[in-house]
């Protein structure tokens, strides 16, 4: 395999009780060609002393100061990345070691039409229960290739997965820091709009459920999904795509018991945006 090297991005706050096997996971990896950004979104723990006692050369910490989001602070890992390929970790997943060898045999082995090489995570929901994503039950071919219809439908990309081509993210756009949630969505979606997907059909990560996260605020997830749908609500029609996406927030709206409220923030959006 040549020798290229990844720069890796790590957003967190305060979060030293797990980012120690987070980046001890990164540390072990068989593919060692990488610098390993963590950036500090403000942290107030022992963060800086955590990272320091690794004493590794590989590693770049940034004090972000002002805590901003995952958003503001990937955006910033990636102003300070050095090399041509990009991947993105985060504070509480572990990377099983062979993640970025395999993604980077991938890459090498694609087409330059190729922006992103992905895989399968193994997701922790809590009280026992896991999911694998993108689900199993997907056929394969709708993984790679031109994937941004079935994107659409439904994320199979989350941040944690992804090795990108920094020449496309930089294309594509970064993260778009008005978002409280579901940056990482967005983000995927823009890569896909514009590039070919590989996907690599092992599980290469173990993530799990924060409730210190976005995904434990169903008012920012719901808001943020509004949001985009407004954003790629002409693709979202085109692909036939938009009904579904309709179902989905107005189903997560009423669990929470807001529907009301969301059914008439998604259309003073959609009527504001045309």
């Amino acid at each position: 395999m040549e020798k290229e090297e990844v720069s890796i991005i790590i957003p967190t706050y305060n979060r030293a009780d797990s980012l120690k096997k987070s980046v001890a996971s990164v540390l072990e990896q068989t593919y060692p060609w990488f610098e390993l950004i963590i950036v500090d979104d403000g942290s107030t723990d022992n963060t800086k002393e955590l990272v320091e006692s690794f004493g590794d050369n590989r590693i770049r910490y940034y004090y972000a100061g002002l805590n901003q989001g995952a958003a503001a602070a990937r955006n910033y890992g990636l102003e300070k990345a050095r090399y041509d390929y990009i991947a993105f970790q985060d504070s509480d997943d572990i990377w099983h070691p062979d993640k970025l060898e395999k993604q980077m045999q991938v890459m090498q082995a694609a087409t330059g039409e190729v922006g992103v090489v992905y895989h399968k995570i193994l997701y922790d929901l809590g009280e026992r229960r896991y999911a694998i994503l993108p689900a199993e039950q997907l056929a394969l071919e709708k993984k790679s290739g031109e994937i941004y219809a079935q994107m659409l439908y439904d994320n199979l990309i989350p941040c944690p997965s992804i090795l990108a081509k920094k020449s496309a993210v930089m294309d594509a756009g970064m993260f778009d820091t008005e978002l409280k949630a579901l940056e990482d969505y967005d983000f995927a979606l823009k890569l896909t709009r514009k590039y070919k997907a590989c996907f690599v059909d092992e599980i290469l990560l173990d993530a799990s459920y924060s409730k210190g996260g976005v995904s434990g605020n169903p008012v920012n997830y719901l808001v943020a999904s509004c949001m985009i749908l407004t954003r790629y609500k002409n693709d979202y029609l085109q692909t036939n795509t938009f009904n579904h996406r309709v179902e989905i927030i107005l189903r997560d709206a009423e669990a929470i018991g807001m529907k009301e409220e969301f059914v008439k923030l998604m259309e003073k959006m959609l009527q504001t945006n045309g």
